[in-house]
Order: structure tokens, then sequence, then C-alpha cells
């Protein structure tokens, strides 16, 4: 992996972890516990946001320095595409290993999301910016 590269994708899973635990703690600051369905439910949102923002944002900052240079509409495009994906995969996957939990805490939350969203920004950041056959020039 390129310098650049691995620059990126830890400033993606910093900025994405500090919105995500903004964001939890704007959700869940004060309950007690947190019901699973509503976890489920914040979910979608969160593998969403997360998988676009680090697709779109360094794939923009970037995008003159991959080869071939690739077009706005495809990043954003692409980008939608991952976050949907990252949905549609992250928040079954959630439903089935919290089924049969009543509740979790703030810090079971907090143990589950933040893992989960800094995996998803390396995950997409890195594809992102790799992509296939495409090299990034610093």
């Amino acid at each position: 992996m390129s310098g650049l590269l691995v620059r990126e994708v830890a400033v993606s899973i910093a900025i994405n972890s500090a919105l995500n635990l903004g964001f939890t703690w704007l959700a869940f600051h004060g309950v007690e516990l947190v019901a699973v369905d509503a976890l489920v439910i914040d979910l979608i949102p969160t593998a969403f946001m997360i998988a676009l923002m680090g697709s779109v944002v360094p794939s923009l900052i970037n995008r003159r320095r991959l080869t071939p240079v690739l077009s706005v509409r495809f990043i954003l495009l692409r980008g939608a595409g991952l976050a949907l994906l990252s949905a549609a995969l992250v928040v079954p996957a959630a439903s089935l290993l919290l089924r049969g939990v009543e509740g979790l805490d703030w810090a079971q939350v907090l143990y589950l999301k933040m893992p989960l969203g800094a995996v998803i920004a390396l995950a997409v950041t890195s594809w992102s910016l790799r992509g296939l056959g495409r090299e990034i020039h610093a």
C-alpha cells in the first residue's frame, strides 16, 4: 500500500469514527438499556453514511491522482452503491448476531459500533482509492 493510501485510510477511519461516536452519543446517551431493534435501525444510516463518506470524500479529494482520472459522476454513483451494499450487509448481519438479546448498555453499543464503523471505513476507502487496476500517484 502506498503512503498516500495508508494516510487516506487512516484519516477516513479517524473522521468516520469520530462522527460515529458523536451520533451514537446523540442517539443513545442517557438510555440505560438500548433496545436491539433501535440499535439495528440506527445501523442503517450508520453503515450507509460511513460507506458513502469513506468512498466519496477521499475519491473526490484524490481523483486527479488516480489513473485513469475518475469522473465525479462515477465517484458519486460508486459511493452510493457501496453505501447501499454496506447497509444491506451490515444490518442483517447485526440482526442475526444480536438475535435473542434484549438490549445493550452504552458501553456495549460502543464496543459494537466503533469497530464496525472503522472496518467499514477501512474497507470502503481502501477499495475506492485502489480500485480495480488503478494506480495512485503521490
